[in-house]
């Protein structure tokens, strides 16, 4: 129905008289929203076009702050009801329509439609193949199932993230596990951020539910996805029996969202979601081990009986590798036609096209591309004898490329399969836009990392880039690569259309050089939305920081308290601690006293942070008001951050601290031993004794579960802490050191030690040799604290009997921090053999390129008189003579380089508002 002009003209009429009222009123979005008290997102999706009809209340609510007559109310009421979906529409993708009852059913779905990619052949063929090849499971598969199956059950919710290379099967394995598993649930296909956050708000993921987040990315990255981020983790930890699955590429996107950063970094939200106890990840490997081939030989023989010759082929690709499903799918053949330039398997336009599109990808352009950005960019590009003539040539060129067929009858794609680019499913009316494969995306990432991008590219960007996150982190690619100018006017066009938080970047770039009159940062101060506080935030700081006085008036003119939304408690903390501080006393009170009604408190990391701004701000009102509904709401049973929010409130609310750690003792699970061990210690700390008796009532000892040597070794000493004698014995009587998974060699010396001040030598005894036998001996710094830690018990024996397993030779040496200490432990042994097997693997494997890691290296190296390692590691380090150091031809300018790379003359932002 994606053509189905009449079902697509009916909401557009509401829009558009929507839009036609509003420009009448003359109202912005941030004074609907302040009047109205309906959220941005709202609001935004009843102007603007969308699939979604927007609620006859939110309509009702909006006409009447905006002066609309009676007459004017019942013509709304009429064009909303001719909105309404018919029913007609409930067969097409979710991304085309939002389906409220109706969504499929996950075994009516079928691969295509979910992007698992169909396989190729290794020569032309006439086809008549099924879509999808024989399925293989492996380990992934086992883990997959393992983890989805107790939350179909209605156990605790999960969220399933499939990590890896791209075409490694990710895809396909959640296809196979939940076709299987829950075919007859309900699937949810959101298309982006914005769509999963309205998915989460409207309450459509239920247990009966499975969201679907392939290509995770689309929904972790822009300024909706912190929101929908949050929404899914609350949503997860609050109710059983949800499921949620997606895939990412390990580099960068896992790497990325889950590396630590600063409070109010902008994937704090995400990052929180994927490291909650909610998010198991289970990681794909790119290869076949040698067991998995012939797995996959046996199983090639029988379908090529059968007639179906592609597993056999990618076998024959892939041997060599192990990387048969990445040839089953066709990428590396694809990237070798890239690869072999233009004029070979594609023409010099098709070429320049592609490249324009992988260029764009890999400067942030992450939203698809339009073909008139990718068509300036290539002609742009192109030599003039290249240049191709006709006004359609763009469009022949893209549907080449996209369904490998030439207006001449030749192909574009790999064997009639896998195409360069591929055309996602948007919207009625819009117009077509474009995707590189994402197998050329992640392997020509590292030829883009340095490249700067074609004037031409530049300029089409600027033009044709409307999405705001695109914008924004266009904006910063361009600045990294000194286009001062080039990143003023984008980050400016994104603040026009909306990014919540940019416009502090905008402002810190407008020095006395570039802004003398303050033009711009006055301009910015006054059009820089309001609803984030972190950008508000950010902005001040910026102003304050450059002393820009009379935008920080025109900023706070617009009471951005008045706007944020109060939802992320820790972004409203730091916000109010930025009004404490810079004298915004009264501001600071506004918002004070909305965000202690409207912000979240079931996050307790961020309550924690919240409370103790309002205290310093001597709000003790609003101290009192927001700790009881902590009290109330928090998540008692999240232990990375419920022992501070108890602190918090004994300190300040004791009548709140004693609800909150009542519910704490009552919810928390009674297995988790880690947990329960937390708990306990918190609540003996601040001496809250009621509820130290009732999670000892719910008897731990008999409950926790011994797996964790580390977690049980910390469960008696708060046993022990507290008194509980016959507690401690009965967990003891359990048998904890047979139960102890030793996989961690970290853990063990915990337990050991737990052990032996009990007065249990023998299984102390027996759990120290049942580790130097079983441990992971992969982890060098695990390994070397082992083997320090048998040596103090004089257990001779078991050290001999982990050093047979042939530490030296398998542990890992990527880890070079890692390696030293294990040098220095072989050493102070006196296993000089193993520690010169040791010492060569890692002076021969060691990265040089990491100036860090080979200076660590060495000094371990020469401490353990491995001297010769330390010669062929420091052969192996590339010579750094200043003169082989490239330079720039000239030198950068105050006002950055031009686009094509020489410095830049002065500007200022009243040139730019001209041009």
């Amino acid at each position: 129905m994606e053509g189905d002009a009449t079902h697509s003209e009916k909401p557009a009429e509401l829009r558009e008289r929507l839009r036609d009222l509003r420009g009448r009123s003359g109202m912005s979005i941030d004074q609907l929203r302040a009047r109205t008290g309906l959220g941005r997102t709202t609001i935004s999706q009843a102007f603007n076009d969308g699939p979604t009809r927007p609620s006859w209340t939110t309509v009702a609510t909006l006409a009447r702050e905006m002066g609309v007559t009676p007459a004017g109310v019942d013509e709304l009421h009429l064009l909303w009801k001719r909105a309404r979906p018919s029913s007609t529409a409930v067969g097409q993708h979710t991304e085309l329509i939002r389906v409220e009852a109706d969504e499929p059913l996950i075994g009516d779905v079928g691969p295509q439609a979910l992007e698992v990619h169909r396989a190729v052949l290794a020569a032309p063929d006439p086809g008549g193949y099924p879509f999808l090849t024989p399925y293989m499971q492996r380990a992934h598969d086992a883990e997959l199932r393992t983890q989805l199956e107790p939350a179909l059950a209605g156990g605790e919710s999960v969220l399933l993230m499939l990590t890896g290379d791209s075409a490694t099967g990710k895809t396909r394995a959640l296809f196979e596990a939940l076709g299987d598993l829950a075919p007859h649930r309900r699937l949810l296909r959101p298309a982006g951020s914005g769509d999963l956050l309205r998915t989460l708000l409207d309450g459509r993921f239920g247990p009966h539910t499975a969201l679907w987040l392939n290509e995770a990315q689309r929904f972790f990255y822009g300024h909706d996805a912190e929101q929908a981020a949050a929404e899914l983790r609350r949503s997860l930890i609050s109710t059983r029996g949800l499921v949620a699955v997606g895939t990412l590429w390990t580099d960068p996107y896992w790497e990325e969202l889950t590396r630590p950063g600063r409070a109010g970094d902008p994937h704090g939200q995400v990052r929180g979601l994927l490291d909650s106890a909610a998010c198991r990840r289970v990681m794909v490997p790119d290869h076949f081990s040698a067991a998995e081939l012939r797995t996959w030989r046996t199983m090639a023989r029988t379908a090529e009986a059968g007639g179906d010759r592609r597993p056999a082929d990618a076998l024959s690709a892939g041997v060599a590798d192990g990387r048969v499903v990445q040839h089953l799918s066709g990428g590396p053949a694809l990237l070798a036609a890239y690869r072999s330039g233009p004029g070979s398997h594609f023409s010099h336009v098709e070429h320049a096209v592609l490249t324009a599109a992988l260029a764009a990808r890999h400067l942030g352009h992450r939203r698809p591309l339009p073909s008139a950005l990718l068509a300036d960019a290539a002609d742009g590009a192109l030599h003039p004898r290249r240049r191709p003539s006709g006004a359609d040539w763009a469009e022949a060129v893209l549907k080449a490329l996209s369904t490998g067929e030439r207006d001449d009858g030749r192909r574009t794609d790999i064997r009639h399969t896998l195409t360069a680019m591929h055309t996602p499913l948007t919207r009625s009316g819009n117009g077509a836009v474009y995707e590189p494969a994402d197998y050329l995306v992640q392997h020509v990432r590292l030829t883009y990392a340095d490249r700067p991008g074609t004037p031409a590219l530049w300029r089409a960007m600027l033009n044709h880039t409307t999405d705001a996150d695109d914008l924004e982190s266009l904006g910063f690619a361009a600045w990294r690569h000194g286009y001062l100018a080039q990143a003023t006017r984008l980050w400016r066009k994104a603040v026009v259309v909306g990014h919540p938080t940019c416009a502090y970047a905008l402002a810190g770039l407008l020095d006395q050089d570039i802004d003398p009159q303050g033009d711009g940062s006055m301009w910015v101060a006054d059009h820089a939305p309001l609803d984030d506080p972190d950008g508000v935030r950010l902005l001040l700081d910026a102003l304050w920081e450059s002393e820009r006085s009379a935008a920080v008036a025109v900023l706070m003119r617009r009471m951005p308290e008045l706007h944020v939304d109060c939802d992320d408690a820790e972004a409203i903390a730091f916000l109010l601690e930025r009004f404490r501080t810079a004298g915004f006393a009264d501001a600071a009170v506004r918002l004070a006293e909305r965000a202690v009604e409207a912000s979240d408190a079931t996050d307790a990391g961020p309550c924690v942070d919240l409370l103790e701004s309002l205290r310093n701000l001597n709000l003790h009102a609003a101290v009192s008001a927001l700790a009881v509904r902590v009290a109330d709401e928090a998540d008692a049973t999240d232990m990375a951050f419920v022992p501070f929010l108890l602190a918090e409130l004994n300190a300040h609310s004791p009548e709140q601290a004693d609800v909150l750690s009542a519910r704490a003792a009552a919810d928390i699970d009674i297995t988790d031993t880690h947990n329960v061990a937390t708990l306990l210690d918190a609540l003996r700390e601040l001496g809250l004794r009621d509820a130290v008796a009732a999670l000892l009532s719910r008897a731990p000892q008999a409950h926790a579960e011994l797996d964790d040597p580390e977690a049980v070794a910390w469960l008696v000493d708060a046993l022990d802490e507290l008194g509980q004698t016959d507690a401690v014995r009965d967990l003891f009587a359990r048998n904890p050191g047979s139960c102890a998974d030793l996989s961690d060699a970290d853990a063990v010396p915990w337990l050991v030690r737990t052990l032996l001040a009990h007065e249990r030598p023998e299984e102390a005894i027996s759990l120290a040799a049942r580790a130097a036998s079983e441990t992971d001996i992969l982890r060098p710094a695990a390994a070397a604290e082992l083997l320090q830690f048998l040596h103090e018990l004089g257990m001779e024996t078991e050290i001999a009997t982990l050093l047979d397993r042939g530490v030296a030779a398998h542990t890992d040496v990527d880890d070079p921090e890692g390696v030293g200490e294990l040098l220095g432990t072989l050493h102070d042994l006196g296993q000089e053999e193993a520690a010169a097997l040791l010492a060569d693997r890692a002076a021969s494997d060691t990265d040089v390129s990491d100036p860090d890691a080979v200076a660590w290296l060495l000094e371990h190296l020469e401490d353990a008189g491995q001297v010769a390692a330390a010669r062929k590691l420091l052969s192996r380090v590339p010579d750094q003579q200043g003169d082989e150091v490239p330079l720039p031809d000239e030198p950068v300018t105050r006002w950055g380089l031009d686009l094509d790379g020489s410095p830049a003359g002065p500007w200022t932002w009243g040139d730019l508002e001209q041009s």
